[in-house]
């Protein structure tokens, strides 16, 4: 019998940058504070064919932009970066995005798990504190 070593590049009971963000936004459709937040994914992660790519990048898409857009009460927008916890690092464009959201005052949060999620969600008014 022979052993092979190899090399695991994740954690498997860490969970994936996408399985944090389906728990963010299924946990703000739940439990908002008001009807009208709503929030949405920004599909700048994935694998396309360069065509697509191109098409993209013309209709907008625009690298760096945070994972997801939280519409806020009072015309205010709210942006989440979701990270892996062991890892997951911003880009130098998403490091630019979150100073131009800073700038501009919008909300940002960087997030390596859902308590972190949360907690910004909660600092923003999505959530309620008590539910957590």
């Amino acid at each position: 019998m022979i052993a092979f070593a190899c090399r695991v590049d994740h954690d498997p009971r860490e969970p994936s940058e996408h399985k944090l963000q389906t728990q963010v936004i299924d946990l703000i459709d739940i439990g908002k504070t008001h009807p009208d937040i709503f929030a949405f994914a920004i599909p700048n992660a994935g694998r396309r064919g360069f065509q697509t790519a191109t098409k993209m990048k013309a209709e907008g898409l625009r690298a760096g932009v945070a994972d997801v857009c939280v519409m806020l009460l009072e015309g205010r927008t709210g942006w989440l970066e979701l990270k892996k916890r062991k890892g997951g690092r911003q880009s130098d464009e998403q490091k630019g995005f979150e100073a131009r959201c800073k700038r501009l005052g919008h909300p940002y949060a960087l997030a390596r798990t859902l308590d972190e999620a949360i907690t910004a969600l909660v600092r923003w008014g999505v959530l309620k504190p008590t539910n957590f």
